[in-house]
């Protein structure tokens, strides 16, 4: 196995998604390829990280804003009476 395909099978591999040949070639790659070991090694401890990513932190996404929710939550029932 090439270490391009290793990268992307162990990626796969952390996230359960190989079948069991799949899994042994990426476990052999990894044996005798200390570049990919590494890779797999950062990898494993920024998977925990993602966990704790709320998607207001992404880009793209506004950080939440309490008071211009209550403001706008005033408005609706201040509009329904």
């Amino acid at each position: 196995m090439e270490c391009e395909r290793a990268r992307t099978a162990f990626a796969a591999q952390m996230l359960g998604g190989l079948d069991r040949p799949q899994h042994e070639s990426v476990a052999e790659h990894l044996d005798r390829c200390p570049s990919c070991r590494a890779e797999r090694d950062e990898l494993l401890v920024l998977l925990p990280l993602l966990d704790g990513v709320r998607l207001y932190e992404l880009d793209g996404v506004p950080d939440p804003d309490p008071e211009r929710a209550v403001r706008a939550a005033r408005e609706m029932a201040t509009d329904r009476d």
